[in-house]
């Protein structure tokens, strides 16, 4: 099969969740015998870019760890903030269908997010693709992608964007949220198939009444035990050493987790910080201060998550403390991958991977004395991590995943 994958930002510059998810499927597609590209969109980025087939636009053609990418811009980029709220752009759409058009035909057009791109949609499924969409997050129905509201608490939905605009976008016109709310379900009346990580993303779509669960089929990701080549799980020492990796972001919850950690005064406790602020300097700013107050915790820096082994390699248990609706963190998947104990907030698809005494612990999202709670509980009894490791059970391998979405490309196609 020829398979074109479409993201909204992709390495080397940017290398979140999404783009992993992209780059890790990209690499089995290909040990399977598939040609694939990874079109994706070059924000604030310079380089050696050529003019486009549309006159308004640029693109570059390289490779990433041996995947092809075709990297598209505007000769004069927008706000980025236009693409929020206007999913479809005219030169976007005419500078992806004449690629299509020239290049040899795709097969499959599999869109990891709309973001940015989701006039790929239109354009693939008019030279003859049959089209896929991950949904990781909220997008379709959330600007933000991550249904928090200013004021920080959780949302329930758009509520055809009544709530958008009461607690969020209070300047944006009732018509505006009109319009984008018919062209999220323009782009999902276009996709053949939407695919999802967790039965909670699913749910919350349906309930909001943007995409209906019948339209969903569960996908769960891989992970690429490659990277464990080589590597040996100590055994927890007089030390517990907790780690947090991922990046320094308010929505990843990360002041929780300190606040939480330092609540905890047992003296045998460590508290590892990896990740960098990926833009957002004050919130890095303020877990650096808040960090120095207490000896045992050392923020690290950014890590090579190629080299993810060797960050884990001192680590006891992996704290993912988000507050927003998590479906499938690539932090959990890769702590559980390593046979490490995850602590988790109580919500979204972290609920789904994380059960509590199982491979795990639950703590109440949001709350530092319930974290707080499950960390004495292991600093007091070192030996339960140790009785969790032999019932965790391990994530299905990056293989299967791929394997799954190869199966439902070629339903399609037949």
């Amino acid at each position: 099969m020829r398979i074109l994958l479409g993201v909204h930002q992709f390495f080397p510059k940017y290398y979140a969740g999404t783009e992993r998810y992209v780059l890790n499927l990209a690499r089995q597609f290909q040990r399977f015998g598939h040609q694939v590209k990874v079109l994706t969109y070059a924000f604030n980025e310079d380089g050696h870019f050529q003019k486009g087939y549309s006159p308004k636009m640029y693109r570059k053609e390289y490779s990433y760890q041996g995947v092809p990418v075709v990297a598209l811009k505007h000769a004069h980029q927008p706000d980025d903030h236009s693409f929020l709220f206007n999913f479809f752009d005219d030169e976007i759409y005419r500078e992806v269908k004449m690629m299509l058009e020239r290049d040899d035909p795709y097969d499959i057009f599999h869109c990891a997010h709309p973001f940015r791109i989701a006039s790929s949609v239109p354009a693939a499924r008019e030279t003859g693709c049959k089209v896929v969409a991950m949904i990781t997050d909220y997008f379709l129905m959330c600007p933000h992608g991550i249904m928090l509201r200013l004021d920080n608490t959780l949302c329930t939905g758009p509520e055809e964007g009544r709530n958008c605009r009461k607690y969020c976008f209070s300047r944006v016109t009732a018509h505006t949220w009109q319009k984008r709310m018919a062209q999220a379900r323009d782009v999902v009346s276009l996709c053949d198939c939407m695919l999802s990580p967790s039965r909670f993303l699913i749910g919350l779509f349906d309930y909001s009444g943007v995409i209906p669960a019948s339209h969903f089929a569960l996908s769960r990701h891989g992970f690429d035990y490659a990277l464990k080549q080589n590597w040996v799980l100590k055994e927890p020492g007089k030390t517990i050493t907790f780690g947090y990796i991922g990046t320094i972001q308010y929505h990843k919850g990360v002041h929780i987790m300190l606040e939480g950690f330092s609540k905890c005064s047992a003296p045998q406790i460590r508290l590892q910080v990896w990740g960098g602020c990926y833009g957002d300097e004050g919130y890095q700013k303020r877990i650096t201060k808040m960090a120095k107050k207490d000896p045992r915790i050392e923020i690290k820096g950014p890590y090579d998550y190629e080299r993810i082994g060797e960050t884990l390699r001192e680590i006891d248990a992996v704290v993912v403390p988000s507050i927003w609706y998590e479906n499938a963190p690539l932090t959990i998947l890769s702590g559980l991958a390593f046979g490490i104990p995850v602590i988790t907030s109580d919500i979204g698809g972290m609920r789904e991977m994380v059960e509590d005494g199982k491979n795990g612990f639950i703590f109440r999202v949001g709350s530092p004395d319930s974290l707080a709670e499950k960390m004495k509980l292991i600093a007091e009894e070192p030996g339960v991590l140790s009785s969790i490791r032999k019932t965790a059970g391990f994530p299905i391998r990056i293989e299967e995943e791929a394997l799954n979405a190869e199966m439902v490309f070629r339903g399609l196609l037949q």
